[in-house]
């Protein structure tokens, strides 16, 4: 339905909300979720050794962690783990939160 929704002009899309039914309420939905158990060391290695520069566009991080308190960067595995990629230094790098999607979606 996405993909479908994507494809309707703004006018479309107006028209669409407008005529919605105001009282669908949203519902929730379960869902199961398989995770890669990853190293935190290596994570941490490697956004340290970035030193708050992004990987990819060599810009600050975006902002500072409230968790932390250090730029905010993200772990990314070059060759995915659900690839057969492995959790080592050698196959991580640190990046923006806008890099990193463009990573996985670019």
């Amino acid at each position: 339905m996405e993909k479908e929704v994507r494809k309707l002009s703004i006018h479309d899309l107006e028209e669409k909300i407008k005529n919605a039914n105001r009282c669908i309420e949203s519902s929730r939905l379960r869902v199961t979720v398989l995770k890669f158990e990853r190293n935190p060391y290596i994570a941490e290695y490697t956004k340290r050794k970035a030193n708050g520069i992004c990987c990819d566009c060599k810009q600050p991080a975006p902002f500072i962690s409230k968790l932390t308190n250090e730029p905010f960067l993200e772990t990314h595995h070059i060759v995915p783990l659900a690839q057969g990629g492995a959790d080592t230094i050698e196959n991580t790098v640190a990046l923006c939160p806008n890099c990193h999607r463009k990573r996985h979606y670019g």
